[in-house]
């Protein structure tokens, strides 16, 4: 089923970078589209492998932290 999935996001995704590949004005466009999409799926696959994916949260706190010690 997760295959289905997949291939549904590809498909997709590649009506998409078919019509940002058409305008060449969109190469920024292009290469944000293929990083997110990217990222998006290796998350998603991780998550379905096993693999514990931290949550964006706990990165904050880790730089903010000391920024908030720092003020009381």
């Amino acid at each position: 089923m997760w295959f289905l999935l997949y291939l549904l996001i590809l498909i997709i995704s590649w009506v998409q970078i078919k019509s940002l590949l058409r305008d060449s004005s969109k190469k920024k466009d292009l290469f944000l589209y293929v990083t997110l999409i990217g990222i998006s799926l290796s998350i998603l696959i991780l998550s379905q492998v096993g693999i514990s994916i931290p949550s964006p949260l706990e990165g904050i706190s880790i730089v903010y932290d000391p920024v908030h010690r720092f003020f009381k």
